[in-house]
């Protein structure tokens, strides 16, 4: 981590790893509270950064002014060190305790109340529908990218695969984890938000389900 980074942020514990880094849970220096650093290490091509990265972060900051409540918040971008073949960039997120899959796993048997179910998918919806409504398509949408904060507020996370659409555009078929893909994207079809609409429905079994 770079000297900026570690100057105004304490790493306190690793929260997880995915393909393009790591994620910890620090400590804001200012202001003390606890915030998410997601580290990305990419490979650096001929036009900078892989769009994968630059698409998550002018996404997130196209819907900052918004301050949707069911929108993981974006803070901070830090572009910690730079080679010829790698950039290593570090996401500040707002800390949010425990993903989807976590709080399913932890829900004690039969599972969750259906209330609570509700109340979750009433959530989920309603920041699905902000994207929708502002013409973006998650199209990675699983538990393990939803969040669910110590109350019980949900946020739509990893944007990475996200992408401003307009009138079917052909997207590409390598998105989504393969569980909670749509027959349209299997097949190499064209699609837009149909697509976050058939991982909603998988979700949504799984939480009754609890698999």
């Amino acid at each position: 981590m770079a000297k900026e980074v570690r100057a105004q942020y304490e790493p306190v514990a690793e929260i997880g790893v995915g393909a393009y880094g790591t994620v910890y849970k620090a400590r804001d220096l200012q202001s003390g509270k606890f915030v998410a650093l997601k580290n990305v290490r990419v490979q650096t091509t001929e036009n900078g950064l892989p769009l994968s990265t630059v698409r998550e972060v002018a996404l997130l900051k196209r819907l900052e002014h918004f301050d949707h409540p069911n929108i993981v918040r974006l803070m901070d971008v830090c572009a910690t060190a730079r080679t010829e073949r790698e950039t290593k960039v570090t996401l500040v997120f707002e800390h949010v305790d425990q993903d989807l899959k976590t709080y399913l796993d932890k829900a004690p048997a039969p599972g969750l109340p259906l209330d609570t179910i509700k109340d979750l998918m009433r959530q989920f919806l309603r920041g699905l529908d902000f994207l929708h409504s502002n013409c973006i398509v998650h199209r990675d949408l699983k538990p393990e990218n939803i969040l669910v904060t110590s109350s019980g507020q949900v946020k739509l996370a990893d944007f990475g695969l996200a992408r401003i659409y307009s009138c079917q555009m052909a997207l590409t078929p390598v998105v989504v984890t393969l569980w909670y893909r749509a027959p349209e994207v299997l097949l190499q079809s064209t699609y837009a938000t149909p697509v976050d609409m058939w991982s909603v429905g998988c979700i949504f079994a799984e939480m009754f389900r609890r698999k």
